[in-house]
């Protein structure tokens, strides 16, 4: 195998391992981005809860 040729296999497995990392980085981002809804979410929850206990507003 010349210099060339393994030169190239190098490139390869390093261009494929970018793409798994790429992947791993991909899903790593959507899960932030559902924990960030999820905690937009409960924060939201949260306020609406504290101001009916303010306003003497719970039914029950």
């Amino acid at each position: 195998m010349n210099t060339d040729e393994r030169m190239l296999e190098v490139l390869q497995k390093t261009l494929v391992k970018i793409e798994e990392l790429n992947t791993r980085l991909g899903h790593i981002e959507s899960d932030l981005t559902s924990m960030d809804h999820h905690q937009t979410n409960m924060d939201r929850y949260a306020r609406e809860i504290e101001l009916a206990t303010e306003n003497n507003n719970i039914m029950g």
